[in-house]
């Protein structure tokens, strides 16, 4: 009889007091979980205690494996660290929830972890933009760099607009032995590298921004979030041509919470 699945969870949260509770409890609706990885990226509010007093750890079914950096480390680099625990925990599928989503979305969650543990599915992502409604010239701007990456990688008919840099996704421990741990921290690149390698790559799951009910943080931050996003595109189309990474395109470095190395 083969072994049963292990499955991890990475959670991403810098802050997320007010939403940490509604992710567990999500967690605490899928047909399979082993252990749950919070990584706690300079938190300075309540969000570890209530992970330790969350009801999904009061017996011995759900492991806790918290790591806590004390000075954020950058808004993607916590799935980094996350990932590398995960596949030393031997984690068969490692599942990434950012910390601040309040919705109901454990459905997404189901689907995408199924995907990579029975259909041999690599990456599982989700798409956040199931309907065609109102965008901000921002994120127009936005999914213009992941719409062209996309067909760079031959990915756009199967895969559209979606990025493991927006909205839940699941990988395979394959993956993570494939392309490594250290890309996980620019998303696109991490795609990148899954693609040229020929991993299984699709959509498993749909989910709009407003089913998630991310917290919103104001127009300063989403124009960050948009800057390194777009960087990362960058980044990652420059590394598929075999070019110096400078996160530049006419003319502007699009950085946003990244630093050049």
């Amino acid at each position: 009889m083969a072994p049963p699945h292990k499955t991890a969870v990475v959670i991403p949260a810098c802050n997320e007091e007010t939403g940490i509770v509604s992710v567990l409890d999500n967690l605490s609706q899928l047909f399979v979980l082993h252990d749950i990885i919070p990584v706690l990226n300079g938190c300075t509010d309540h969000t570890r205690h209530h992970i330790l007093t969350h009801p999904l750890f009061a017996s011995d079914t759900v492991r806790l494996a918290m790591i806590e950096y004390p000075l954020p480390l950058g808004i993607d680099v916590p799935r980094r660290w996350g990932a590398h625990c995960a596949y030393k925990l031997d984690a068969d599928a490692v599942l990434f929830v950012d910390g601040d989503m309040t919705g109901n979305y454990a459905a997404c969650l189901q689907q995408l972890l199924y995907e990579v543990l029975y259909r041999d599915c690599d990456l599982a992502l989700t798409n956040c933009y199931p309907y065609i409604g109102y965008r901000s010239s921002v994120a127009k701007t936005v999914l213009h760099y992941r719409e062209q990456l996309n067909r760079k990688l031959k990915l756009f008919p199967v895969i559209g607009l979606a990025t493991p840099s927006h909205g839940p996704h699941c990988v395979s421990r394959r993956l993570i032995e494939t392309v490594g741990t250290e890309c996980f921290s620019i998303p696109p690149l991490m795609l990148t590298k899954s693609a040229k390698a020929n991993l299984h790559i699709r959509v498993a799951s749909s989910l709009s921004n407003k089913q998630w009910q991310s917290a919103q943080r104001g127009d300063a931050h989403n124009e960050k979030i948009a800057d390194t996003i777009i960087g990362d595109c960058i980044a990652a189309l420059e590394y598929l041509e075999g070019k110096p990474v400078t996160r530049s395109d006419n003319g502007k470095i699009y950085l946003g919470y990244k630093t050049l190395q």
